[in-house]
């Protein structure tokens, strides 16, 4: 329903909608003020949301920058050396050897070879305390040496073997992709073999010995 207002100029009544005088055209600022009013208000309702759309993105933008970086294991693995040509793996299990690493001068020494010839394989260092977790050495599809601590954490599994291209706990199932260590599928994805740098020394693997004996459990 309109309201009637009065023209200041000559009292004619008018509806509050005009924004003249139809009787003496005198220019009815009220009308004006009260359609500036509902505009500015539709402005800054457009802005706020505009704003909102802004904050939004960032916030998905942030989520996406920190999902995206690379994870300790990636970053690892990226700098292991390359030893070999491409290897192939079977469909079928195939199940990593278990032997002896060394202590010497402050570095643990794992045979290239050996690792080269059988692909796979379970370290006990010698020497050290038994507490001291084995040591797990393979290589990945692309021929790059990984060495890592041998254990499934929240299951306790220091045994595991290789299918195709991925990683397999012996004890849980849960599946890694042998290339980054990358979750597949199983309850104990977000803990990996543990990668721990290794440098190439002649026909030697060298891993700083402090990175075993100061390693501790992520969970």
């Amino acid at each position: 329903m309109s309201i009637n207002n009065y023209c200041p100029e000559c009292g004619n009544k008018i509806n509050e909608s005009v924004i003249y005088c139809p009787n003496c055209g005198k220019k009815i600022h009220n009308a004006e003020s009260k359609r500036d009013r509902i505009i500015g208000k539709t402005s800054r309702r457009g802005n706020n949301l505009y704003i909102a759309g802004i904050i939004v993105l960032f916030v998905i933008f942030l989520i996406y920058y920190f999902n995206s970086e690379p994870s300790k294991a990636y970053s690892i693995i990226k700098e292991q050396p390359r030893v070999t040509d491409n290897v192939d793996y079977p469909q079928s299990r195939f199940d990593h050897i278990i032997t002896v690493a060394f202590e010497k001068d402050g570095k643990i020494i794992i045979p290239l070879e050996l690792v080269k010839e059988n692909k796979f394989a379970r370290f006990q260092v010698a020497g050290l305390p038994e507490s001291t977790p084995p040591i797990l050495a393979y290589l990945t599809e692309d021929g790059k040496v990984v060495t890592a601590i041998s254990m499934c954490e929240p299951c306790n599994s220091t045994e595991f073997h290789i299918q195709g291209g991925d990683l397999v706990c012996n004890s849980c199932g849960t599946t890694w992709d042998l290339n980054n260590l990358d979750a597949i599928s199983g309850s104990c994805g977000k803990y990996p073999p543990d990668p721990i740098p290794s440098k190439i020394v002649g026909n030697e693997i060298q891993i700083e010995k402090q990175f075993v004996t100061n390693w501790r459990r992520r969970v």
